[in-house]
C-alpha cells in the first residue's frame, strides 16, 4: 500500500526546507554569511541568501532559500557578482529556492544577494541590500 502526503500552500507550518544551501552548492561549500530577506511593511521573515565558500576550488555560491510562500511560485532571486569575473544570476518562478549560482572569487571580494516577491508582486530585498550596488560585499 502506498502512502500519499498532500500538502496546501500556505496551509501553516511545513517541514524543513528540502533543499539546504549546502547541498544545493554541493561538497566542499561552507557557510560564510546569509542575510534575511524581510518584508518592510510587516517584519516577516520571507527567506534567507546564504552565501557559502568551496577553500578548495575558491569558488563561491549564493542560494535564496523561502521561508514564507515556500511551495508557492513567487520570483525569486540570487546572484553572485566575484570581483575578478563575470556575475552570475538566477532568477524566476519558484517553489522553494533560487539558485545555486556559483561563481570564481578566489582571495577577491564578491557583491552578493537575493530578494523574492509575495504572491502579490511586491518586490521584498535582502535585509544589506546596498542601494548604490544592490548587493551586501564579503571578500575572502
Amino acid at each position: 500500500m502506498a502512502a500519499v502526503l498532500a500538502w496546501t500552500p500556505g496551509s501553516g507550518a511545513r517541514a524543513a526546507d528540502p533543499y539546504p544551501a549546502a547541498t544545493l552548492c554541493g561538497p566542499g561549500f561552507s557557510a560564510v554569511d546569509q542575510d534575511p530577506i524581510h518584508d518592510a511593511a510587516t517584519g516577516r521573515l520571507l527567506g534567507t541568501v546564504h552565501l557559502l565558500h568551496n577553500p578548495f576550488t575558491g569558488y563561491g555560491c549564493t542560494v535564496t532559500l523561502k521561508s514564507a510562500y515556500a511551495g508557492v511560485l513567487t520570483r525569486t532571486q540570487v546572484y553572485l557578482a566575484p570581483e575578478a569575473s563575470t556575475s552570475v544570476v538566477d532568477e524566476g518562478h519558484r517553489l522553494w529556492a533560487a539558485g545555486p549560482v556559483r561563481g570564481y572569487v578566489g582571495g577577491g571580494c564578491a557583491i552578493w544577494g537575493g530578494a523574492m516577491t509575495d504572491p502579490a508582486g511586491v518586490l521584498h530585498r535582502h535585509d544589506r541590500a546596498n542601494p548604490a550596488i544592490g548587493g551586501a560585499v564579503t571578500c575572502f
